[in-house]
């Protein structure tokens, strides 16, 4: 029996739930559908596997310690290892200095004026502000015209350091308009399935559901350079953590000259989007189901 874990507040907003849910069924795989936060005896699960407790973010600490605790009595996919190192942000730093291409980032620790002038002046006038600690486009806006808004970008950052987070600040590739990101799922280091993704902020985000912003998504086939690229990742990861995760999302957009970058790498509980790529629930409920034993 495995648990593919969840949260009370994204449980019914997964979509890739009820499909994972019968490949598994017809692959002979038992599971249950768990909330990380609930009083449950992990002990019971021969695995455990993180697929939307997309609330984490908001209470890092707690379910980072959950995990922790969880790892003690069964095995958890992702490890833990991994889960802390990609749920801060920060990550993308070592992998600008591994050479990976990554969308220009600057981290940004405090809310003095000052210094958030310097970080426009050097990013530029159209740029993201997030916090490094984050999921579903929490709290991620985009000023057009940031000098002009100065004061609302302090204060963001000043709200993003509070909650005990950094602050990125990047410029806004124009690219993803037209293109928008291209997802690519990863299972043991190989290439699953890919997707599009329409651009989010190129219009204010639709955060309707109160956790994430709504997404418009498609099906897509990544070129060879987007491959080469989510090949370029996983390579790190292998060295990074002495092994490939069993799951990884590689979400990139074109830089200014459309070659492709990384905008985010997520380990932790990236949706798969499996309605949109055939065949690809076969291919997860197989990696989990193999990864149990």
């Amino acid at each position: 029996m495995i648990a593919l874990v969840t949260a009370s507040v994204s449980r019914e907003l997964d979509e890739d739930l009820p499909i994972l849910g019968a490949a598994l069924e017809s692959a002979g795989t038992q599971f249950h559908c768990v909330n990380w936060h609930d009083d449950v005896d992990w002990s019971r699960y021969s695995a455990i596997f993180l697929r939307s407790p997309w609330d984490y973010h908001l209470r890092r600490d707690e379910f980072l310690g959950w995990l922790r605790a969880a790892s003690r009595v069964t095995r958890v996919f992702n490890p833990y290892d991994v889960v802390e190192w990609n749920s801060d942000k920060r990550y993308l730093g070592e992998l600008v200095a591994a050479g990976v291409p990554v969308v220009p980032t600057r981290f940004v620790g405090s809310a003095d004026e000052t210094l958030v002038r310097d970080v426009l002046d050097e990013v530029g006038n159209d740029v993201v502000v997030k916090p490094s600690i984050s999921a579903g486009s929490h709290d991620t806006l985009r000023y057009r015209d940031a000098s002009m808004a100065l004061g609302e970008v302090v204060a963001h950052v000043s709200r993003i350091v509070a909650a005990g987070a950094v602050t990125m600040i990047q410029p806004y590739e124009s690219g993803i308009d037209e293109r928008g990101e291209t997802g690519m799922v990863w299972l043991n280091g190989v290439l699953s399935h890919s997707f599009r993704k329409g651009a989010i902020l190129a219009a204010e985000p639709d955060m309707g559901n109160g956790l994430y912003a709504a997404e418009d998504i498609d099906s897509r086939t990544a070129t060879n350079d987007e491959v080469a690229l989510g090949e370029q990742i996983m390579a790190f990861l292998a060295s990074r953590f002495g092994t490939q995760p069993l799951y990884a999302r590689v979400d990139v957009i074109p830089d200014a000259v459309g070659r492709p970058q990384l905008m985010e790498l997520e380990l932790v509980e990236p949706s798969f989007f499996l309605a949109y790529a055939p065949g690809a629930d076969d291919r997860v409920a197989s990696a989990f189901t193999n990864a149990q034993r």
